[in-house]
């Protein structure tokens, strides 16, 4: 928190006040034992973060492994997972300024992008959730794409952003019942 202070008399009234508080909010969230903890990637001139990686420690589905003679392809876990959060110049912004928000690390959920050239990519549907929504708000949502407490896997509106994840998930893990796991 010290550090925090440090910036505090720095401020600039408007979008850096907003960018300062959304910067406490993160320290405060880590702080708090949710299993989180984060690194300042980039400031902007005033020193107040724009870039951060989150480190998410909790269990998670990271991949599958190779098909069994019945087909089934188990979930593979991991327990540390990197998301980098970049807030564009733009933001908070109806015209494109969400913060993109992407996994550095492994994780198959149908809500993040598996394959591809988009890998990592979170679906958080920033239209709908508007310009009022803070990134602790994103990151207590992906915290339940980790342990899938959240998630979307029927392709209807809106849709997967994975659709490869999102079919194990219909055909293979709820049946099985693999998305019920804990640390």
């Amino acid at each position: 928190m010290s550090e925090l202070n440090e910036y505090r008399q720095k401020v600039k009234p408007g979008r850096e006040t907003r960018l300062f508080i959304e910067w406490e909010k993160i320290d405060a969230y880590c702080q708090h034992g949710n299993g989180a903890s984060y690194i300042i990637r980039k400031r902007n001139p005033t020193g107040i973060p724009v870039v951060y990686d989150i480190i998410f420690d909790v269990k998670s589905i990271t991949g599958v492994e190779q098909p069994d003679e019945n087909g089934l392809q188990k979930p593979i876990f991991g327990t540390t997972h990197r998301l980098r959060i970049n807030i564009p110049n733009n933001y908070p912004g109806v015209d494109g300024g969400y913060p993109d928000i992407k996994f550095m690390s492994d994780v198959w959920h149908p809500n993040v992008r598996y394959f591809g050239d988009f890998k990592g990519r979170v679906c958080l549907n920033f239209e709908d959730s508007g310009t009022d929504t803070n990134l602790i708000e994103y990151i207590d949502r992906i915290a339940d794409y980790l342990t899938y407490t959240d998630y979307h896997a029927r392709n209807e509106y809106p849709y997967p952003e994975d659709q490869t994840v999102a079919q194990w998930v219909l055909e293979q893990a709820e049946p099985q019942g693999w998305l019920s796991f804990s640390d």
